[in-house]
């Protein structure tokens, strides 16, 4: 059966003068968050290979110094460096979510004005979609920007992964802050959309899945299925705070599902959402009865048939998992060997 709804609000017409004239808007406020990183890396090279040097030197001349109070008066000025350093960098730090706020702000003004020339003649909830369409596109233009702002010369390239490493631990926070309100953003703007549109069930998957979109700020990709990205991720970045920020979120898109599932009982794509939903929340037998639900509705369905017999084994619902086996082995599907190895992971085995 097909989907009524799509898994992201439909998009203006990429040819038109508006995301011609959106890529133009962008690009100057993804360049100036670039200029107000570099501009913290040149504060701490500059710091470091000064420190660095006159440590060098105290060292190399230690022994004429040690005969007068020159001496003293180099320690000072190490001292004093360092002072200045780290009085400096918390300044900057402080000061720092302020100027990307401040480009999270003049971004949306920028893309309000651009549609108001632009777009004189759409309808309101049309502008909704499509200012919250702008700043997605911001967003999703600094995926993974925060691991690229050392890098090491051609010669010396066997560092990346360490430079990689330094260049995520020290700025992962500032991009993290502004695609969270970059994508905030967009959430408001499908409230709006909704609240303009209380009944359209395409308002109401598009709010689900800006919340979604957001959910994934929070949670941790090493615990999704399917992750392969071997990229360094900071040991305190998903904290309790994240959890708790991940939960709020998920439990509003997993509301505006319910909605969905009011209106349209029988569509499978939004019974997959509410077990993608449920799944990410560690809730699995609510996510069982989303794929059984699918199941009842799209019968011939094996890949989710195996979803559904994993969940079983998985939670200790043997015999539900062997007769999904049976049922998957009698039309010879290719992933079955996979499958059976699920049985038995669930030592306590409560559910069966």
């Amino acid at each position: 059966m097909p989907s009524l709804f799509q898994t992201s609000p439909p998009p203006l017409d990429e040819k038109s003068s508006y995301y011609d004239q959106l890529n133009c808007v962008l690009d100057p406020f993804f360049s100036e968050v670039d200029r107000i990183i570099f501009r913290h890396v040149l504060f701490n090279l500059f710091f470091v290979t000064l420190c660095a040097a006159e440590i060098v030197l105290l060292f190399l001349f230690f022994t004429i110094l040690a005969q007068s109070l020159i001496l003293a008066f180099g320690l000072a000025v190490v001292f004093f460096t360092f002072f200045a350093y780290f009085t400096l960098r918390i300044y900057f730090q402080t000061k720092k979510p302020e100027q990307l706020r401040s480009i999270k702000n003049r971004y949306v003004e920028a893309c309000k004005n651009l549609l108001q020339r632009q777009n004189d003649e759409k309808k309101e909830e049309e502008l909704y979609t499509a200012l919250a369409n702008a700043y997605c596109k911001f967003a999703n233009k600094l995926h993974a920007r925060e691991y690229n702002y050392y890098r090491p010369l051609s010669w010396l390239s066997f560092l990346t992964p360490w430079t990689e490493r330094l260049s995520c631990w020290l700025h992962w926070a500032d991009i993290h802050l502004l695609k969270e309100q970059l994508l905030k953003e967009a959430v408001k703007e499908h409230v709006k959309l909704v609240k303009a549109q209380p009944i359209s069930l395409q308002a109401h998957a598009s709010l689900a899945n800006a919340y979604v979109m957001l959910s994934g700020l929070y949670i941790d990709p090493r615990k999704m299925e399917g992750y392969d990205d071997e990229r360094w991720i900071p040991a305190n970045k998903y904290n309790d705070t994240f959890d708790d920020k991940f939960k709020e979120t998920a439990e509003n898109a997993i509301e505006e599902f319910k909605i969905l599932e009011e209106f349209a009982p029988d569509d499978p794509w939004v019974h997959s959402q509410l077990a993608y939903s449920y799944h990410d929340m560690q809730m699995p037998l609510e996510e069982i009865l989303e794929y059984e639900t699918i199941q009842r509705l799209l019968p011939n369905d094996k890949d989710n048939l195996y979803k559904l017999g994993t969940l079983y084994f998985q939670q200790g619902m043997n015999a539900k998992g062997l007769r999904v086996y049976e049922e998957l082995k009698k039309h010879h599907y290719e992933r079955i060997d996979s499958l059976i190895k699920n049985y038995g992971c669930h030592k306590n085995r409560p559910f069966e």
